[in-house]
């Protein structure tokens, strides 16, 4: 029996090596789990149908969802829930009202106006009706319940096509979340389901800096800060540059750097805006004028700082996909940041009511 207790020892303490990666997560248990998933005869999961697994109270959209106001940021006992989809339309764009949408965007867009302004994501709105895929990509049928669509209903798809939520972390923590965090926003690689990563977070994932309230009041030194690269990583399988970028392109590869109709090289015509790319730093050139960061558009660091600062360094900031874009959706069509159809005309001077972020780079279109 010696070699089975020993056995048992060795198991023991392989779980208790693994239990601090997963965690993070502040509050009391009841907030998120339940024991026998009943109280005075009711069901005690809210916003789901049960019972859920792990002995959840309900799922990622149960839980980040808020039917009854437009509150962003809600309390859940004493855990502090980002709100990702409201079913009353929230204030939009932030501005540190409790009703601003976060970073991220909101799914409410999608769900009452249509496919163009969000992501679809399953338990909120149905496949997209006009693409088949995601749009920059092109996969086969072992891929597609993650690159494909993420409404579907298939282990993968939905918020857990981008999202690990085994990797919830403390809100505001301090310096930049990496691996030992559960990655930026927990944002891992969906590699890990799929490569049999010996224990979550051996994969590699996105790191960041994460605004404590989730930029639901957004400054130019309270914000975000994401990780970037300029590195041309679209036609390589699998790469290790933990950038938001190389996270997008997983499922839209070909938005990331390929510029024209060689798809080679940086010269001819340019069939869609450039992203991962350094912000240009020729004194004859417009960039050099956004040097103050603005939260509307922002730019990514290669080096991750202990702090969000205002200061944007042109030739070594990165243009990114969310620099123009929202992942769960917005007001504008293809999930723009800004009313690009009606607030961004030349010469036209930009406006705190109608700000089109465009100018934020583009810093001499609106006619200053």
């Amino acid at each position: 029996m010696r070699w089975l207790n020993l056995l048992i020892l060795a198991n023991l303490g392989l779980l208790l090596s693994v239990l601090p990666a997963l965690a993070a997560v502040s509050g009391n248990c009841v907030n998120c789990h339940t024991i026998h998933n009943s109280q005075n005869g009711q069901p005690m999961t809210f916003n789901a149908t049960g019972p859920m697994p792990t002995l959840l109270r309900s799922n990622c959209v149960g839980c980040h969802t808020n039917s009854s106001t437009t509150e962003t940021i809600i309390m859940l006992g004493d855990s502090r829930l980002p709100i990702v989809y409201n079913t009353i339309e929230p204030d939009y764009p932030p501005t540190g009202t409790n009703n601003s949408a976060l970073a991220g965007g909101n799914f409410y867009w999608v769900a009452e106006r249509g496919d163009e302004f969000g992501h679809n994501v399953f338990g909120i709105s149905g496949p997209d009706s006009n693409l088949s895929k995601a749009p920059g990509g092109g996969f086969n049928s072992s891929c597609a319940k993650c690159h494909k669509t993420l409404a579907s209903a298939e282990t993968g798809s939905g918020c857990e096509g981008c999202h690990l939520p085994l990797h919830h972390k403390d809100d505001g923590q301090a310096g930049p979340a990496g691996q030992g965090d559960g990655w930026y926003r927990f944002l891992g690689s969906a590699m890990e389901r799929g490569l049999g990563a010996s224990s979550p977070g051996d994969r590699p994932g996105v790191m960041g800096l994460e605004d404590p309230n989730w930029e639901q009041d957004p400054t130019s030194t309270q914000h975000n800060v994401y990780k970037g690269t300029d590195v041309i990583y679209s036609e390589a399988y699998y790469a290790n540059h933990n950038s938001i970028g190389e996270f997008c392109q997983g499922c839209h590869y070909d938005f990331h750097r390929l510029m024209n109709t060689n798809m080679v090289d940086l010269s001819g015509a340019w069939i869609r805006h450039p992203s991962d790319v350094i912000l240009p730093d020729d004194p004859d050139l417009e960039y050099v004028g956004y040097n103050t960061y603005n939260p509307l558009a922002p730019v990514a660091k290669q080096t991750l700082p202990n702090i969000p600062t205002d200061a944007v360094v042109a030739g070594e900031d990165v243009v990114t996909c969310i620099s123009c874009h929202r992942p769960h959706g917005s007001p504008y069509p293809d999930m723009l940041r800004w009313d690009y159809l009606n607030d961004c005309t030349a010469s036209v001077p930009d406006s705190n009511a109608n700000p089109c972020g465009c100018f934020a780079c583009h810093t001499t279109k609106d006619g200053f």
